[in-house]
């Protein structure tokens, strides 16, 4: 699917997106359908792996905006699957159920990642922007020729090339590539939270709620989506815990993970109930809480997990990704608008650039609170770090 740059003579870009997640995928379809011209740039030719999400009913009208309605059988989303709801044994070893089926949308959806970032970066394509898979972002220089900001040096599996762009999008994930490179620090950084995940196998379990499950050394995750063949189901079951405890250690390694998951009060026997079986290797993926410094400067801005990442307890990932790009997407594409030549006006002090950078700060403390809220209803466990860390910062954010 990617556009064959090297036979495209001109380089020049309206702005120059780095990342093709749902942040970046998502940042270019909204500036493509301004009539942008948007060059989204991705180092991974064909990930193998990402953690499937859950997303609540509310996220539904995002996913319309960018792929099509789901409830729409011809247009067969690929990657999107139904959830009835979320069944969770948290405050209490009482489960609590949240049914989806009161809402005004009826059902939530449970994401595999692979097909569903594939499907954004279709659309993207599809809406007019071009897709450079297989090219890693070197480096940025400012320039001032009066019609471009940056000249961006970009590298293919041979040799390396430049690029012009008015506007740089930094939508590289937590690793915020392109903020790092023009020295703009992450802070707030105050977790150590890493997600380990395990896929299992069964043929006929058609349950459909997210699961999750609060326990000693952190907590659990659980959703189902279909699997490659037929009847076939897959399930994928991750531990969330401190990089630093024991049960990080434990959880790395196959015998140590099914240790801890035997000791879980619910999803151990729901395992065992619909005869799974672990299939793969154990993948693991950060999952600590950070944000930028500044979420956005001269001519460039940082949008989704590159500009800050929540906790997976947040069910916020791809949601946030969604919404936050479709801001930066609209309050970019105005300020280009506004100032067609030159640096002038597209500085964090543009009054559309700082409508996203407030918006962005806002979102910050909200998450902030809601994280410590949920964490500090938890209340087993209070001699276990893992817990006694997350009181303490429950605590911090609630002053």
């Amino acid at each position: 699917m990617p556009s064959p740059i090297r036979d495209r003579v001109d380089t020049t870009w309206d702005v120059v997106i780095v990342g093709a997640g749902p942040a970046g995928a998502a940042t270019a379809i909204t500036l493509a359908r301004f009539g942008q011209r948007v060059l989204l740039v991705e180092e991974r030719v064909s990930p193998k792996f990402k953690l499937g999400e859950s997303l609540p009913p509310t996220s539904i009208g995002m996913v319309k905006y960018f792929l099509g309605d789901p409830e729409d059988p011809e247009q067969q989303l690929p990657g999107i699957f139904r959830t009835a709801g979320n069944f969770s044994l948290w405050a209490t070893e009482q489960a609590d159920i949240a049914d989806f089926f009161f809402t005004s949308a009826g059902f939530g959806l449970c994401v595999d990642r692979l097909a569903f970032d594939e499907a954004l970066r279709a659309q993207a394509v599809a809406a007019g922007a071009t897709l450079l898979t297989g090219v890693r972002f070197q480096s940025c220089a400012r320039i001032a020729d009066g019609s471009f900001n940056w000249q961006l040096t970009l590298a293919p599996e041979t040799g390396t090339r430049q690029h012009r762009a008015r506007y740089l999008v930094d939508c590289s994930g937590r690793r915020a590539v392109v903020a790092r490179t023009l020295g703009v620090p992450t802070v707030e950084n105050d977790d150590r939270l890493f997600a380990y995940a395990q896929w299992f196998s069964c043929v006929g379990d058609d349950d459909r709620y997210t699961r999750i499950e609060a326990a000693p050394h952190g907590w659990w995750y659980s959703n189902r989506l279909p699997g490659p063949k037929g009847d076939d189901t897959r399930r994928l079951v991750v531990l969330h815990t401190d990089k630093d405890l024991p049960a990080a250690r434990m959880a790395a390694d196959q015998q140590g993970f099914d240790q801890l998951l035997d000791a879980s009060t619910h999803l151990a026997p729901l395992l065992k109930a619909g005869g799974y079986q672990s299939c793969g290797t154990i993948r693991g993926a950060p999952a600590n809480s950070q944000r930028l410094r500044d979420f956005c400067g001269d001519a460039w801005m940082a949008v989704g997990d590159a500009a800050q990442a929540y906790d997976p307890l947040s069910s916020q990932g791809i949601d946030k990704a969604l919404r936050t790009a479709s801001h930066a997407g609209h309050m970019i594409h105005y300020a280009l608008t506004d100032c067609p030549q030159g640096t002038a006006g597209l500085g964090s002090r543009d009054a559309y650039i700082q409508k996203y950078n407030e918006q962005q700060r806002q979102l910050w403390q909200t998450y902030l609170s809601q994280r410590g809220y949920y964490y500090g209803i938890q209340p087993r466990w209070s001699d276990q770090p893992f817990w006694q860390r997350r009181r303490q910062l429950a605590n911090e954010a609630s002053r």
